[in-house]
């Protein structure tokens, strides 16, 4: 019979560490289960380790031990090195670039410490499995709603793009950004005129926004198409500011309770979601550890909002 134990656990921002701390027994009958995740200043990710801590608590054996990579490679595989050598039974990772990770992943297999990928993966590992969104197939749905908005505005298939990439080298971003121009590529009318990053967040939006904005004067642009919602709204800022929001619709990708606000505002067009999947994560790796079989992918659907249906939708965090 195992021993019950109370788990709490207290975020260190500044190094990314978390400690467990309760009445713990020996440690022989607990199960430590480590999340590794590029960062904690987005509410994504916020709301996934939220999630895997509140499903835990249903298993008094059970215990999370999460790093804060501080949306940086190195610092993301020091927490994985420091939960290695702490010892835990199972790895959840959310995924940034896949340089330097990848390599730190294979040694956690060679190790023989099984690791899934949560809300982001990486593509090419050793995990037994992942649990994300299919983002190559969103970034198609959204070229498709692009054609067909462009298609209404002029009557034919064309307009000037820009385009706001996440990290550069992260796979979210890639089969993001790569599922949509799989669609518009095939349309002559449509230009890209900018396509740049932001890294996932509102203030460089903000600033790449503006930048494109100034090179490119009013009435010249037709849509905005951002990777995520937090740029997504950090494009709205710029256009609202320069006065411009009647020119383009804007489109993220996300759910967030602010953007399905600014749609409901008539300032974005649309956003498709993006649900945290630390719940069903978890449920997984408590399979695995179980010695159940699971599929080697797991893929959650996801809604397009746009304003015809954003009455009553659920952000997605």
């Amino acid at each position: 019979m195992k021993r019950i134990v109370v788990v709490m656990l207290v975020l260190l921002s500044i190094t990314g560490a978390v400690f467990a701390a309760g009445q713990q027994d020996s440690g022989k009958d607990m199960i430590v289960i480590g999340l590794s995740q590029e960062s904690l200043d987005h509410p994504f990710m916020i709301t996934q380790r939220d999630q895997i801590i509140e499903a835990a608590k249903a298993y008094p054996n059970v215990k999370v031990i999460a790093t804060d990579g501080q949306g940086s490679v190195v610092k993301q595989v020091a927490g994985i090195e420091d939960m290695l050598t702490k010892g835990i039974d199972i790895l959840l990772v959310q995924a940034a670039k896949a340089e330097g990770l990848k390599q730190e992943l294979k040694k956690v297999h060679d190790k023989g410490i099984p690791f899934m990928f949560v809300g982001k993966p990486i593509h090419g590992t050793d995990a037994i499995t992942m649990v994300s969104m299919d983002n190559r197939l969103i970034g198609t749905e959204i070229g498709k709603y692009v054609v067909d908005s462009l298609k209404a505005k002029y009557g034919s298939v064309k307009g000037n793009v820009v385009v706001i990439e996440g990290i550069p080298g992260d796979e979210t971003s890639v089969n993001r950004v790569g599922g949509f121009h799989e669609v518009i590529d095939k349309y002559s009318g449509i230009k890209v005129v900018a396509q740049q990053p932001a890294d996932y967040r509102r203030p460089q939006a903000v600033s790449v926004m503006q930048n494109v904005l100034q090179a490119n004067p009013a009435g010249t642009l037709d849509v905005i198409f951002a990777a995520n919602g937090e740029m997504a709204l950090g494009a709205v800022q710029a256009v609202k500011d320069a006065g411009r929001l009647d020119e383009v619709i804007i489109i993220g990708l996300d759910g967030q309770q602010e953007e399905l606000d600014a749609i409901a505002a008539g300032e974005m067009s649309a956003t498709w979601t993006y649900e945290p999947c630390g719940t069903q994560g978890f449920e997984l790796a408590m399979k695995i550890l179980n010695g159940e079989k699971v599929d080697a992918e797991v893929i959650p659907p996801s809604r397009k909002i746009t304003k015809d249906n954003v009455a009553g939708q659920k952000p997605a965090f």
